[in-house]
Order: structure tokens, then C-alpha cells, then sequence
């Protein structure tokens, strides 16, 4: 229905017009046209859903109209006619029957009107016609329309009458009442009558290659066609005389083929054009012989998930029969394909993907048929450059097709026809054309010979070392591990684990990353299954990762040590990733199971290894022997490691080979390098989780103790230099830690260094990274940890208490509260007593970290109590050291705090030591303290509620001490100490920031100078409130 204009009438007027004319079927079509529009009138609304207002709506004569509106009267009833629901029989029997007659009559119509409005719009608004559906469409996601499904049902019952289904059609007809299946134009209005329901099967049945025949005429419009084809051009009408010609052409073509076909029945059977359908005999395609397994499946799913390749499958019958005379006219085919070519490379034009998908099947199958090879190279281009720019679908359609083209092509396609076409795509400027030769390759390998992969696999090895973009590279690796797993030539082993190897010391860590989970894995199947897993693929990484350790430490200085470090942990982690595939390998060797015994207990549980048996390292994906499952070989290795003197070449090239280089080689890194250090304290725990608690503790731990005692004695000698003592971490986490039978074990090894290193002068970082690491990943430790550290708190020796002060605050971040409550704070007070000045103060912020830590009240008056003692303690008066760290301690501590503790302990605290700042006459003192104090301030200030008499009373005072401080000094933080005084300003109310801040410093000023001149106050508590003690 058509808009009004704004001087129009309104529905609501039109609708009032048609009421009172009593033209109610056309207020009614009105009505529903406006309720789906959303336009709904309540009028019209309230007038249709009332039956009184069509009392009238039917011609009556005069007689009934009055008896209708005249009351109605109750005869004299009785006892045989009483009848408590029915009127008077003196009444309107036959009005009443009259009146039910032409309501009802009034719902058909309305329900007819309703019914033909719905087919008439659907109609008009899709004009679909059954002749012009795309054979193509398999699937329907849209509902089924009123008229479509009266189409199906009319073809159905006229089906089932004519192959004599009379009892079926009957009970069909009656489950479709509202529908006469005798007349068509029941169905709907504008609908054309299909075929018969056998016809549109037989149609539907055809080759995507036929042409649909239409239901309206024989012969189609050759101008409906190039609408169709090339709908957009503007000089169409030039060239439909050229096209009504190709038509006549390909008519008369069809015409022979036909009447060829029709005399093959009786007839010898022709040869076939070799160029219509190559000989099965000429093929070349020599495929590895690689069933469809669990690992080739993986791979492909973890290469590309998401990526599918309908065209691969194409189900197209290329048995056609052609006689020697029959010349194919393709040249009108070639033109279109090259203007829907020039159509698709232009972005702004996006194309349905049914249209690109035509193109793309129309494209290789004219490659198959054509006779000319340089026609098929012109088209292979031009299939190539379908896009400027495919997308991730257009790509997939197009390696689809050619996919297809390779299955039903000779090997001398590929080397001559489409090989050349991927290596003058390497240097597309385009990422996406360099990503179709990447992705292709994947899809290519299997279907090509061992001759052609090696070319391909050539391609890869330039793209993966020339090229800039990391999507690329990434899809060149995936393809290079799909390659692999069909090489058969065990000479390629080399070349594949140099690609690797590029991969692996890629500076982009997405694509390290891929490089270990995709090629890495497919590498190291190919080594286990040809015996070369260790002499190959593991000395090659090992090797690697000494190398790289060893330029970490020697540019310890350099810029590049952030680099260095990543590379090595990618280099631990490529070694870890591959541990499954070394345990069987050594599990599984001959000389191993001709031991095995049916009486063999189980085995121990690996719970500490399943985190890398995923993916395309799991056992049950790259393991398959039918005579020993996995279960079996594992039982049978920790049967026989049990025993110490059995060995073999495998596992003893392990503890005589791998662990001694793996262990020096861990021997040389740094603490400073964390990072590198977690990753291989995972590699051992890992290999020791993989091969059992039998194999470490016969095996690996001796090794590790031999090497321990060689540091050991290095460190008393004095003209050598400290060694790095990163060994023990890894020996106590990654060794001792996952076996429970080791606790005593490592209970004394801890004590033992707890109370000896701090004595040879070795930086106590180390044993810090070993307690958190030990707490962190193993909570049944943390009994044994506090015990160890109790050992170092009750040591006579002060250096060790000291490095003890340091280990707890170490590992008080992973302790229950019960631990802290009865272990840790017990500890504390103990230190707090310490006759050691350095004790006490490395207390500080182990107390302040604490009570940041902890909501357990108790345990913050402990540490508060604590801390007052220290304060107050004579001894520490004078040291900056104590200052520095309290002043820190309480910066970081004062977010956490209560207002009151804050204001009436840690303001006043800070405040008497910016006094002590000003007096002090050592630059030195003055600078530290002034910065330590400016940067508690800050904290406090803008992270902290504070009240307007602590803003005037402490902050702004010494806020201005310090300001006079670094103008007269020249400090650097003159500008931090201005804004701060602002900032103090800012908070209080305008009438005490105007004079009130300004004669409170001025007043204090004076004071606090000529206080500080006395030597004999006690400045840790001369701000204390009186009757005012701490919480």
C-alpha cells in the first residue's frame, strides 16, 4: 500500500469511511494489511473482534430485522417443553438458524479472503517461478511458505492418484481439508501450475553442467541468459547477436551428442577424447601409503579447523561419449569466463559465493576438457587472479577446485602447469594470494607424486625464509608438517629438520609456538618410526640449546638478553613438548620388552606428565603397536629400571648422554634469568614425571649429586669466583619435590643450604626462587619448608638469620593462615629480638608485607606491637637504613591501614623524620630520606582518606620542610614536593586552606628547628599522642 502524502486522509478516517459505508471486507483487508505493517488501529481492532456489529451485515427483509430486535417473551412452560437454555418456540427458531448460517458463512469468507491475501502477497513479492530454481540449493533454512506447502500438497495427492495410492491420497485429502485438491486455482492467485512432481525429480537429478529446462518454454531467451551471466554490463545489446550465434552452435552440438548417445546402445562403444577424460592408465599418482590415522587426522584439524573444501568432492559424470567429428566450440565459455573474471577482481563488486563457486567449477572442468595448453594455463590464471584479495572462503573454493582438477588430471599438470604458477605467486604483493600458495600446498601434497612434493616442498622452504608477513610463515609451517607425513624418502629427514629449525629461531613467538606443536611433533613421529629419535632429532636440539645458554651468559650486558633468553626457553620447551615420544622410545625398545613377563605388576601413575601428552604428542595418537599396547610397555620399563644393572643402548645413551648436557648446560644460567630457569625446572620435572620415580632415583638423582658436590667444593676455594647455584633449585624442585619417598630427603638438603650458603657469601636469590618455587607448586611442602626455615631462625650464626629474615617473606604470600598464625609470627618475634641491628631491620618489611597480607586481627597487633618496639629501640635511631625501610614499610602499608593507625602512628612517624631530614647535614641522608618521604607522601595523599587536622597538623608541615629542602639543595624532587603541597591544599575546606595551613607552618617551623637542636629527646616517640595507643 502506497504512502499518503501529508495533506492525505488518515487511516483512522478511511477506516471510519469504510465502517459506515459498510464495505467491511475491504475494512477488513484493511485491517490485516495494517497489522502487518505494525500500524494496527484500535478501531478496527475492537470492531472485527465484536460477532454483534455482522448482525446486520447480511440482505435480511424488514420481518426480520424487527423480530430480531424485538424482546424476546417466555411462553407457558411446562413440565414437558421446560427447557432451561432455549428461548420461547413462540419466537425465532428459523431467524436464529439464519443467523448461524450467515455468520458462518462470514468466517469462511473471511478465512478465504485471509488465505488468497497471503498467497497473492508472497506471490507478488518473491514472483518465483518453479523453472528458475537453482538445481544447486540442497538445503532449506527458511520455514515453508502457506502457498508453497499448497503447491507440494496439490503435486503429492495428484502423485499419489496417478500411481494408484487411492487409499493413501484419500487419507491426505482428509488431513488437508481447508484445500481442494480438484481445482489448481485453490492453491493461490499468480502462481503458475509446475510439472509433475516425476518431471521436477528428473530435473532436479541432472548434471550441474545441464542446463534447466523451463516450464514456461522450450528454448530459453538467450537475452534471460546473458542478463543472468553479465547482468551489469551496459553494452549487452551489442553483443546478444553474438551470443544468439554461440547458442545456435551449441544447440546443434547437443543435438549430435544426443543422437550419439542414443546409438551407443546398439552401437560399439566409442573411445573417448583423450582430452575430455584423461586415461586412468596414464595416471601418475603415486601416494604414500598412509591410512587414515588418528595422527594424519589430528594434524589436518590442527592445521586448519575451520577450513573446508566442498569442490574437492564434486560428484560430476565425465564419462562423456563424443564422436571423432564433434568439435567443441569453448571460445564463447572462454569470454565469459574472462569478463567474469575481470567482474571478480574488482573489490567493490562482491559476488555470492554460489556465482564465485560457479566460476571456480566452470573453470576446471573447461581445464579438463580443453585440448589447448595454453588456453588451460590462460584459464589456471585466470583462476588465480579470481580475486585481488580472497578471503579465507574464496580461498578454500578456489584450492577446492583445484584439488579436484589434481584428481583427475596426470602428474604432468602439476609440473608444468600449476607449479609455475605458485612460484610467480611467491612474490605477489598481496598477502592473500602468498597465503593461497601456503594453504594450497597442504591440500596438494596427497595428491600429487614423490617427484612433484619434493618441488612443492621447495616452494615452502622460500616462502618460510623470504617471506615478511607472520600469517604467512605460520600457514608455510603448517603445510611443511602436512608435507612431511607424506615423504617417503628417509634422505628429505635433513632437509625437513632445517626447516624446523628455521621455524624455531623465528623472532615472533606465535610462530615458535606453532613450529612446536604442529612440525616438531610430525618430525619427531618420522624419526621414532625410522629409529633416529635420538640420534638425530634430540642431540640436534640439545646441541642447540648449549649454544644458545652459552650466548646468554657471555651477553649478560647487552641489550639483546631479553631476546636470548626466549629463544632458549623455546628451545627448552620444543625438548619438553617431544618427551612422550623419547619415553616410549626408549620404553618400547626390543631389548626392553623380550623382558617382559606375564606376571608383571602395574605401573606407577604419571600424573606429573599428561600436561604434554596432548595433541599430536599424546601416546595413543602417534603410538600403534598391535602386539604391545602402552599400558603394557610402561609396566614392563618400570619393572625392569628396578633393577640397576639392566640397560640398554637407549636408556643408557639417557644418563650418559641427554642428562649430563642437560645438566651442565642448566649449571651455566644465571638466577637473573627466571624465566629460562622455570622452563627447565618444568623439562626436568617433566622427564622424571615421563620416566618414573624407579628411573630418577637410580638414574637422574645421582647424577645431579655428583654435579651438586663439584659447585660445593668450588665454593671453598677462594681464588675461584661464585658459581652459579641455579643446580640446586632445579635439583630440589623438579627432582626431590614430585616423589613423596624423597621428603626426608629433601628436608635435610634444604636445612643443609639454608644454614651453609648464607656463610659462603652466595646471594640469597637463590634459595628465595627455591622456597617460593617449592611453596608455590607443592602444598604438602609447606610443614617441611617452615621447619627447614625454623632451623635458620635459631642458628647461632648471624648471617644466616638474616637470610632467614628474607626466606619468609619469601614464602609468606603461599601459607594458610594457620601457618602464618603459628609458624610464621613466632619466628618474627623471635628476630625482633635479635641482638643484630641488621636483623631487625631486614624485619621491617617483612612485617609491613604482613600485614598488607593478612585480615587475621590478631596477627596485625602482633605485628604493630612489633613494630613499635622497633621503633623505639635506641639502637636503630640513627641508622638511614632503619628510616628508609619504616618510611617504605609505611608508604606501602598506609593504603591498608585504618584511619586512625594511619594518622596517629604513621603521619606523625613521617613527619618527625622530615625533621630529621632537615637537620641532618649529610647530603647523602638528606637526598634519601627526602626521597623515600616524598614518595610515602604521595601514597598517603592521593591513595588515602585522611582528616583536615592530619592534612594541617602533619602533612602540610613537613610537605613544606621538605619543599624548603630541596629548593635550597637543588633536588630533583622540587616539583614532586610543590604539586604535593597543592594537592594537600586542594583537600582542605577554603577557609583553613587560606590561613589556617600558612600560621600552622609558620608556627611549627620555628619549634620543630630549635626541638631538633636538643640531643637528648627521644625522637622515635616525641609525636606520640598522649593516652593514645596503637591498635
Amino acid at each position: 500500500m502506497a504512502e499518503d502524502g501529508p495533506t492525505g486522509p488518515s487511516y483512522g478516517e478511511i477506516a471510519k469511511k469504510l465502517l459506515d459505508d459498510r464495505l467491511l471486507l475491504t475494512a477488513l483487508e484493511l485491517h490485516y494489511e495494517l497489522v502487518e505493517a505494525g500500524k494496527e488501529l484500535p478501531g478496527l481492532r475492537e470492531f472485527f473482534s465484536n460477532p454483534s456489529n455482522f448482525e446486520h451485515s447480511s440482505p435480511q427483509n424488514d420481518n426480520i430485522s424487527i423480530t430480531l430486535s424485538m424482546a424476546r417473551s417466555s411462553s407457558q412452560a411446562t413440565l414437558d417443553s421446560l427447557e432451561m437454555t432455549r428461548y420461547s418456540e413462540d419466537g425465532d427458531k428459523t431467524v436464529n438458524e439464519r443467523v448461524a448460517i450467515l455468520e458462518f458463512e462470514l468466517r469462511k469468507a473471511k478465512d478465504t479472503i485471509n488465505a488468497l491475501r497471503t498467497n497473492l502477497t508472497v506471490a507478488a513479492v518473491e514472483s518465483e517461478e518453479f523453472a528458475g530454481e537453482d538445481p544447486k540449493i540442497t538445503q532449506y533454512d527458511d520455514r515453508i511458505k502457506p502457498h508453497e506447502q499448497r503447491v507440494l500438497n496439490f503435486l503429492v495427492n495428484e502423485y499419489l492418484m496417478q500411481h494408484n495410492y487411492k487409499l493413501t491420497s484419500i487419507t491426505f485429502a482428509d488431513e488437508n481439508e481447508n484445500q481442494d485438491f480438484e481445482i489448481w486455482d485453490d492453491v493461490g492467485l499468480n502462481i503458475s501450475r509446475p510439472p509433475h512432481l516425476l518431471s521436477l525429480y528428473r530435473d532436479r537429478a541432472k548434471s550441474y553442467l545441464k542446463s534447466d529446462v523451463s516450464c514456461q518454454s522450450e528454448i530459453h531467451d538467450c537475452a534471460n541468459i546473458a542478463t543472468q551471466i553479465d547482468g551489469d554490463y551496459s553494452d549487452l545489446t551489442k553483443i546478444i547477436s553474438q551470443l544468439e550465434n554461440d547458442n545456435k552452435n551449441l544447440l546443434s552440438q547437443l543435438q549430435l551428442l544426443n543422437s550419439t548417445k542414443e546409438l551407443s546402445d546398439v552401437t560399439p562403444k566409442l573411445c573417448k577424447e583423450k582430452w575430455l577424460r584423461p586415461d586412468k592408465s596414464n595416471k601418475q599418482k603415486v601416494l604414500r601409503n598412509c591410512e587414515s590415522s588418528v595422527f594424519h587426522d589430528m594434524l589436518i584439524n590442527k592445521c586448519w579447523p575451520d577450513q573446508q573444501l566442498p569442490l574437492m568432492y564434486l560428484d560430476v559424470d565425465l564419462d562423456i561419449l563424443s564422436d571423432d567429428g564433434v568439435e567443441l566450440n569453448l571460445y564463447p565459455i572462454l569470454r565469459i569466463l574472462e569478463n567474469q573474471r575481470l567482474r571478480n577482481q574488482n573489490d567493490q563488486n562482491i559476488l555470492e559465493s554460489e556465482k564465485q563457486e560457479d566460476f571456480i567449477i566452470l573453470s576446471v572442468l573447461l581445464m579438463h576438457i580443453h585440448p589447448d595448453l595454453l588456453e588451460r594455463e590462460k584459464i589456471l590464471c585466470s583462476l588465480f587472479n579470481m580475486r585481488k584479495k580472497p578471503n579465507k572462503k574464496e580461498r578454500s573454493s578456489i584450492i577446492g577446485g583445484l584439488s579436484w582438477f589434481l584428481k583427475h588430471s596426470n602428474s604432468e599438470f602439476f609440473e608444468k602447469e600449476l607449479l609455475p604458477q605458485l612460484w610467480h605467486l611467491l612474490t605477489d604483493k598481496y598477502v592473500e594470494k602468498r597465503l593461497l600458495v601456503a594453504e594450497a600446498c597442504s591440500w596438494f601434497s596427497p595428491l600429487i607424486s614423490c617427484e612433484s612434493r619434493q618441488s612443492l616442498l621447495s616452494v615452502l622452504q622460500q616462502m618460510l625464509i623470504e617471506d615478511t608477513d607472520e600469517s604467512v610463515r605460520a600457514a608455510t609451517i603448517k603445510s611443511i608438517a602436512i608435507n612431511t607425513v607424506y615423504i617417503y624418502d628417509s634422505d628429505k629427514y635433513a632437509q625437513i629438520e632445517e626447516l624446523l629449525f628455521i621455524g624455531l629461531k623465528d623472532n615472533l613467538k606465535y610462530i615458535v609456538e606453532i613450529t612446536i606443536g604442529v612440525l616438531l611433533p610430525v618430525l619427531a613421529k618420522w624419526a621414532f618410526d625410522k629409529g633416529r629419535l635420538q640420534s638425530n632429532c634430540y642431540m640436534r636440539l640439545m646441541n642447540s640449546l648449549t649454544t644458545q645458554i652459552k650466548n646468554l651468559e657471555s651477553q649478560k650486558k647487552s641489550q639483546k638478553t631479553d631476546q636470548l633468553e626466549s629463544n632458549c626457553c623455546s628451545m627448552v620447551n620444543a625438548i619438553r613438548s617431544i618427551l612422550p615420544y623419547l619415553v616410549l622410545y626408549v620404553a618400547s625398545a626390543p631389548e626392553c620388552m623380550s623382558l617382559r613377563d606375564e606376571d608383571t605388576p602395574r605401573g606407577e601413575l604419571r600424573t606429573g606428565f599428561a600436561d604434554i601428552c596432548v595433541g599430536l604428542s599424546n601416546p595413543q595418537v602417534f603410538y600403534s603397536d598391535p602386539n604391545n599396547t602402552i599400558g603394557t610397555v610402561m609396566c614392563t620399563f618400570d619393572a625392569v629400571v628396578e633393577d640397576n644393572k639392566i640397560t640398554w643402548p637407549r636408556l643408557q645413551w639417557l644418563f650418559e648422554c641427554m642428562l649430563p648436557s642437560l645438566i651442565e648446560s642448566s649449571s651455566l644460567v644465571s638466577i637473573e634469568n627466571q624465566k629460562l630457569l622455570q622452563s627447565l625446572m618444568a623439562l626436568f620435572q617433566s622427564f622424571c614425571c615421563g620416566f618414573g620415580s624407579k628411573f630418577t632415583q637410580n638414574k637422574v638423582k645421582p647424577l645431579f649429586v655428583k654435579k651438586i658436590q663439584d659447585l660445593e667444593k668450588s665454593l671453598g676455594k677462594i681464588a675461584n669466583a661464585l658459581p652459579s647455584m641455579t643446580l640446586l633449585c632445579i635439583y630440589m624442585c623438579s627432582v626431590l619435590a614430585p616423589i613423596e619417598r624423597e621428603d626426608r630427603e629433601l628436608e635435610a638438603t634444604l636445612k643443609k643450604y639454608v644454614c651453609t650458603l648464607p656463610l659462603c657469601g652466595v646471594p640469597i636469590n637463590i634459595l628465595q626462587f627455591t622456597v617460593s618455587q617449592l611453596a608455590l607448586n607443592h602444598q604438602r611442602l609447606h610443614e617441611l619448608i617452615l621447619s627447614s626455615l625454623w632451623e635458620g631462625v635459631i642458628s647461632q650464626k648471624e648471617a644466616v638469620r638474616l637470610a632467614v629474615t628474607e626466606l619468609l617473606s619469601s614464602v609468606m604470600p603461599y601459607l594458610s593462615d594457620i601457618n602464618i598464625t603459628n609458624r610464621i609470627v613466632p619466628a618474627l618475634i623471635t628476630l625482633s629480638n635479635d641482638s643484630n641491628c641488621d636483623v631487625k631491620i631486614a624485619l621491617v618489611p617483612v612485617l609491613g608485607q604482613l600485614m598488607m597480607s593478612t585480615n587475621n586481627k590478631d596477627t596485625i597487633e602482633k605485628c604493630r606491637f612489633q613494630m613499635k618496639s622497633l621503633m623505639d629501640d635506641r639502637t636503630l635511631s640513627d641508622s638511614i637504613v632503619f628510616a628508609s625501610e619504616l618510611i617504605t614499610a609505611f608508604g606501602k602499608l598506609a593504603p591498608k591501614s585504618d584511619q586512625a593507625y594511619r594518622e596517629d602512628v604513621m603521619m606523625v612517624q613521617l613527619n618527625m623524620y622530615s625533621g630529621v631530614a632537615v637537620r641532618t647535614s649529610d647530603i647523602t641522608r638528606k637526598i634519601e630520606l627526602t626521597r623515600v618521604l616524598l614518595d610515602a607522601f604521595s601514597t598517603v595523599l592521593y591513595e588515602c582518606t585522611l582528616s583536615p587536622s592530619a592534612i594541617t597538623s602533619s602533612l602540610l608541615p613537613s610537605l613544606r620542610c621538605l619543599e624548603e629542602l630541596c629548593n635550597i639543595n637543588n633536588l630533583s624532587q622540587k616539583e614532586l614536593s610543590t604539586m604535593l603541597i597543592k594537592e594537600a591544599e586542594s583537600r582542605l575546606p577554603p577557609s583553613q586552606s587560606e590561613t589556617g595551613t600558612s600560621s600552622v607552618t609558620q608556627d611549627l617551623k620555628p619549634k620543630m628547628v630549635k626541638m631538633f637542636q636538643s640531643s637528648n629527646i627521644a625522637k622515635q616517640t616525641m609525636f606520640w599522642k598522649k593516652n593514645n595507643h596503637p591498635q
